[in-house]
């Protein structure tokens, strides 16, 4: 019979890797390779989006592909994440709301490995975009699926629904 042994990886281990990883309870994923134009333009409206709802803010900031490192073993990098925070090297503390656009290669990774982790980690809401125009926005601390939320920054409160960020990012 033979033994498997599985490594378990940690974020100085993740430091040293070459290309763009992923680091989740000590095990490495691979990122997608560079995401196709759409992606990225989507992700791109959706910062736009909460840049605009910000923008006299100096206190908040939507990230782009920011590592969110929660602990020394599981290191994110969400596609689109907003803090209310300083800046620093990396996201240190759960992000008011976390967009992933959904690649094939990373899907099932995003809709249920990432959500569990950001629910754990108490993030407020996870918004799921599908290059095909399907938004799944989800109130994780009630575990619900829902279609608009408000979130308190310190600048006021935003809203955000499906219809407004379909709006932005149907061509």
């Amino acid at each position: 019979m033979q033994t498997i042994i599985e490594e378990i990886y940690t974020v100085k281990d993740y430091e040293q890797w070459e290309g763009d990883w992923e680091l989740i309870q000590g095990r490495p994923y691979a990122m997608a390779p560079a995401p196709f134009n759409k992606h990225q333009w989507i992700a791109t409206k959706i910062g736009y989006i909460l840049n605009t709802k910000l923008k006299k803010c100096k206190k908040c900031f939507a990230l782009m592909e920011s590592e969110y490192r929660i602990n020394q073993k599981t290191v994110l990098r969400p596609d689109v994440s907003l803090i209310c925070d300083k800046l620093g090297k990396y996201i240190t503390k759960p992000p008011l709301i976390i967009f992933e656009v959904i690649s094939e290669s990373s899907r099932l990774r995003d809709e249920i490995l990432k959500k569990e982790i950001y629910k754990k980690q108490k993030v407020p809401f996870y918004v799921l975009v599908y290059p095909d125009g399907e938004i799944n926005i989800f109130d994780l601390k009630n575990e619900k699926e829902i279609d608009a939320f408000k979130i308190d920054t310190p600048c006021g409160e935003i809203e955000i629904n499906k219809n407004e960020i379909l709006e932005e990012i149907t061509l």
